[in-house]
């Protein structure tokens, strides 16, 4: 019995994308894209709610959470980080309810606190009502299990966790690497930590907090690709527009859900 050849289609040769990078996206500058903010989930966060439309099944109290770009990492794993820049910052807020969702200000001289006076309900106010907040602003660049750039993010660290904030700078000046002329503090951008959550307490309350770990150096030839990466963002993050750019109405949500003393 014969049988009839059928002819294979050779399929179509696919586009050299490398070629048309950026295309399409050359109008979008840093105000038109947001900056998340890497937190840790508390027990009021609509991730951890079964009746919210943002409910993750997998989420835990202590888990650490992207809301821009919905990625999840275990508390207890963590994730791996690189500094590439910090910020010290006094924002400004209005209490909730009142606010637009974003501080109303960002002072960055340390003179604004010598203006407030300690209320009642603990918090540092100005004449106006407001309140200050001194925030430490941990400019990061998040890496995949695999050691590859994956994205951005801001880390803000206040309240209890200033402390952490300043451990984590100590850390990133405390770290030498050997060059030709002897040893130099080699660029956070050039190093890695792992952020893991912890359970905290006071007499009052719990909450789970930051545990910040040096990982290593980006001293192998097989980083260039993530060296390029977080010195690149550590150049945008440095220009004066970058507070303008970050997700704070998340982070504004998640302090009218919970805050860092709020019980379990």
């Amino acid at each position: 019995m014969n049988q009839v050849a059928t002819k294979k289609e050779t399929p179509p040769a696919l586009i050299n994308l490398e070629e048309f990078a950026g295309q399409g996206a050359e109008n979008i500058t840093a105000r038109d894209a947001k900056l998340p903010i890497l937190k840790i989930l508390y027990s009021n966060s609509p991730v951890l709610d079964e009746s919210d439309g943002k409910f993750l099944e997998k989420a835990r109290q202590g888990d650490i959470y992207n809301e821009v770009t919905g990625s999840l990492y275990k508390g207890k794993d963590g994730v791996v980080v690189v500094p590439c820049l910090y910020i010290n910052t006094f924002n400004e807020w209005k209490d909730r309810g009142d606010s637009p969702g974003r501080p109303i200000a960002i002072h960055t001289d340390p003179a604004i606190m010598s203006q407030t006076s300690r209320a009642d309900d603990g918090k540092d106010r100005l004449e106006n009502g407001n309140y200050i907040e001194d925030t430490g602003n941990h400019f990061v660049y998040i890496l995949d299990k695999d050691g590859k750039p994956l994205e951005s993010a801001l880390i803000t660290m206040k309240s209890t966790q200033k402390k952490k904030s300043k451990l984590w700078n100590s850390m990133i000046q405390s770290r030498r690497m050997k060059g030709k002329n002897g040893f130099f503090i080699p660029p956070s951008w050039a190093t890695t930590y792992t952020l893991k959550t912890t359970k905290e307490s006071n007499s009052q309350n719990s909450w789970y907090g930051w545990v910040v770990e040096f990982d290593r150096f980006l001293d192998k030839p097989t980083d260039t690709d993530v060296l390029e990466a977080t010195k690149g963002f550590y150049q945008t993050a440095k220009s004066n527009g970058i507070f303008g750019k970050v997700s704070f109405e998340e982070d504004n949500v998640a302090k009218k859900e919970a805050t860092e003393e709020t019980p379990f």
